[in-house]
């Protein structure tokens, strides 16, 4: 009987191996050998899925947004109060247990990989956008905040990038509900400042 694969699990198989690469020894050393190696796949099956590192690579981190885009749908579905939600949605943003902590880990890689290779086109608009749709979302709701909404936008894209980094960097430092009471306290003399 015929051995039948599941072609999107075996991608994300081999896309999470791919983290885990690049995790352990920097970006550097997820060859497509390393990888097929390291997912137990020869060569030639893991070129069937993807044929250029440039496209396992995209499809990498593509699942890292993917996730995070699950998890920002599971914050929307809770039905929360709205400075609650930009709270909860906010913390979807920084690196808080082992799975985001390494997320956040390939991001970053792929970030500097993406600066010295032009046909890597990263497209993480997205994550600065996702940041700046929660002052849309405040305002839409009837909090005012400060009159330029282009400096409130960029503060806190600021302040949720300069709290994912400190958090990758230095995990132990901060746990999820002091992570969460920041956020909170951001938001709220976001809010408060008018």
């Amino acid at each position: 009987m015929p051995k039948i694969v599941d072609h999107e699990k075996r991608k994300q198989i081999i896309a999470e191996t791919t983290w885990k690469l690049i995790s352990k020894y920097g970006i550097q050393h997820a060859t497509s050998r390393n990888i097929a190696k390291e997912a137990g796949l020869s060569q030639g099956a893991l070129r069937h899925y993807f044929s250029k590192q440039e496209g396992l690579y995209v499809f990498a981190l593509n699942l890292v947004k993917e996730r995070f885009i699950s998890r920002l749908e599971r914050v929307n579905e809770k039905g929360l109060a709205p400075v609650e939600k930009a709270v909860a949605y906010l913390l979807e943003f920084v690196p808080t247990n082992e799975e985001t902590r390494l997320e956040m880990e390939v991001w970053f890689a792929f970030v500097a990989y993406g600066k010295t290779q032009e046909d890597f086109d990263l497209d993480h608009v997205g994550l600065e956008k996702g940041v700046k749709d929660v002052i849309v979302f405040l305002r839409k709701e009837g909090y005012v905040m400060n009159h330029d909404p282009t400096l409130e936008e960029e503060s806190l894209y600021a302040f949720i990038n300069g709290m994912a980094l400190n958090l990758y960097l230095e995990p132990s430092k901060i746990n999820r509900d002091q992570s969460k009471k920041m956020i909170t306290h951001y938001v709220q003399r976001m809010i408060q400042a008018n």
